[in-house]
């Protein structure tokens, strides 16, 4: 039932991949408008979709849908727009969205980084795909900043203290045997998003979950989480009274060693060890695989 689930999740979104970049190439259809990346994902995403005998596994697939689109501003000027979608895009994974043009000097590009960080995150819970109304809003945001002076966006934003009563956090670490069903990845992101909560979780195997929120929620999590059917899953640590969030949200991470993309890939120690680093919870690498 798990990898009847498991294909059915995967069909659906590459079907909604495919059917957004046919919407997306009637719209930018001018010379050099939409680039596609690699033409051949086209080929196996629908292969993948219509085979029947031998059912496929989503194992097989191996490179995500990537393309390019040249946003037209004011006065003949472009941007281009790379776009990659992970496999299971919109259901569980965000796109990814990277913009290149040297009309922005660096103030304004982080600026736009942070912009478009906010933004997909406002889409968790999006079903259905939104790139067309993302390139919308994109194309809006950089209209708006070329006519801004950069100094205007120098000044850092104030901390924003959280009201006492909401300080006392906690954040649970998970380590289970391995994380490799579509319906079980979905359930453990929809869940986080539901209750609240910020973290991370890493599929494939061993599979790695990472939550922090309100205790009553973090809680509830964990309760429901592992009444779900696994080989093996325990609690690593709880980390109780903390006075902050280390992680803006909650998504999926890989890690994977090899550029296949699989969530059953290899886990890339250098990058998940760098990730901890970066959200202030390199202490981990030791608690979770006892690297010092």
């Amino acid at each position: 039932m798990e990898l009847e689930l498991e294909l059915e999740s995967y069909r659906r979104c590459i079907g909604q991949q495919l059917e957004e970049l046919e919407l997306l190439s009637s719209i930018y259809c001018g010379a050099g408008e939409l680039q596609l990346l690699d033409a051949g994902v086209v080929a196996d995403f629908n292969e993948f979709n219509e085979a029947t005998n031998p059912v496929p596994s989503p194992a097989t697939l191996r490179s995500h849908l990537e393309y390019i689109i040249k946003l037209s501003l004011p006065g003949k000027r472009t941007v281009d727009v790379r776009i990659e979608l992970p496999h299971l895009y919109p259901l569980v994974e965000l796109a990814r969205i990277s913009v290149h043009t040297t009309l922005l000097d660096k103030v304004k590009e982080q600026h736009l980084k942070n912009e478009i960080a906010k933004y997909l995150a406002e889409q968790c819970h999006a079903e259905e795909p939104y790139v067309y109304q993302l390139l919308s809003w994109l194309q809006d945001q950089i209209e708006a900043l070329l006519l801004r002076s950069s100094s205007d966006l120098e000044s850092p934003p104030a901390a924003v203290e959280l009201p006492k009563a909401a300080t006392q956090l906690e954040r649970l670490w998970i380590h289970s045997h391995h994380i490799k069903s579509s319906a079980k990845r979905q359930e453990i992101v929809r869940l986080a998003r539901q209750l609240q909560l910020s973290g991370f979780s890493r599929p494939g195997k061993p599979g790695i979950i990472c939550v922090e929120g309100q205790p009553e929620q973090v809680q509830e999590y964990w309760r429901t989480i592992k009444l779900l059917r696994w080989q093996k899953i325990s609690l690593v640590k709880s980390e109780q009274r903390q006075r902050k969030r280390l992680f803006d949200n909650f998504s999926e991470q890989l890690f994977n060693a090899s550029d296949g993309g699989g969530e059953e890939g290899v886990m890339n120690m250098g990058q998940f060890v760098r990730f901890l680093e970066a959200h202030g919870t390199g202490y981990m690498k030791s608690e979770l695989f006892g690297i010092d």
